[in-house]
């Protein structure tokens, strides 16, 4: 047997739906975002820096300049800048076959 809803629980569901149909009307959605730690301390300086006071507003710019610019420029953005600085060196490359060797003779796991 269903529960009959309070009048509370009652117009709470009608403002949620109210605020779906807005949305839906405007044309927005919601994008839900998870970023590394310490992202919106930085993003905070550069709304403050920039005269932002809204953090949405300047997604929203971002996303809009982004879209804007041409497929080339684009691809520039989306380089990540700190992605050919990563090398594996041959030291390097040696002291973890090194390791990995170690660690296997320590603890063989499952011998298959």
């Amino acid at each position: 047997m269903a529960e009959k809803k309070t009048g509370a629980a009652k117009h709470s569901a009608d403002y949620r739906d109210r605020k779906k149909a807005e949305a839906e009307r405007l044309g927005i959605e919601i994008l839900p975002v998870e970023s590394a730690a310490g992202t919106r301390s930085e993003m905070a300086k550069a709304m403050k820096a920039h005269g932002y006071t809204q953090l949405q507003e300047l997604l929203q710019d971002l996303h809009r300049a982004f879209i804007a610019a041409d497929h080339r420029e684009q691809a520039r953005r989306l380089k990540k800048p700190d992605a050919p600085a990563f090398k594996i060196s041959p030291k390097l490359a040696r002291r973890f076959e090194a390791a990995s060797r170690a660690e296997l003779k320590r603890d063989p796991g499952d011998s298959r």
